[in-house]
């Protein structure tokens, strides 16, 4: 009995087990806290307003220095930095249009990661959608491969 002990003891503590690989979009990067600005409303017809919260693992490594940016056709049209109410973190982004220029991208940078991430055509521009969506609040996953 003791000797089976110990085999199964030995066999739990081996030095030789692989270590879990950390996904590519985890490693620390180097990216600077870009100076994203958005475009001047006035020159627009129509706003998208919603909110976005992080909805995959890099909520875990949000901060408040991190900041999120929509585009269109590569043009900023909005960026947030993160708010809180009652305990809740989002982004509210009003996306400025003259209409159907074309999807709306969303980038994301963390600054704990030094990393920006992209969610290229993530939707379409529409101002009578409602700020939390049509089913909850807005949550994109930046890490989906």
């Amino acid at each position: 009995m003791l000797a089976v002990l110990t085999l199964v003891v030995g066999s739990c503590g081996d030095d030789n087990e692989p270590t879990p690989r950390v996904p590519d979009y985890l490693i620390e990067g180097t990216a600077t806290r870009p100076a994203w600005q958005a475009s001047d409303y006035s020159l627009f017809e129509h706003t998208m307003s919603l909110q976005v919260q992080l909805g995959d693992t890099l909520a875990y490594f949000q901060s408040q220095q991190d900041l999120m940016c929509a585009t269109i056709k590569g043009e900023v049209r909005a960026v947030s930095e993160p708010q809180t109410t009652e305990g809740v973190v989002y982004f509210p982004l009003s996306i400025a249009s003259n209409g159907n220029e074309g999807p709306v991208s969303l980038q994301y940078y963390c600054d704990r990661l030094h990393r920006i991430y992209v969610i290229n055509e993530w939707a379409i521009f529409d101002p009578s959608v409602a700020p939390s969506g049509y089913s909850g609040i807005y949550r994109p996953r930046f890490t989906q491969q």
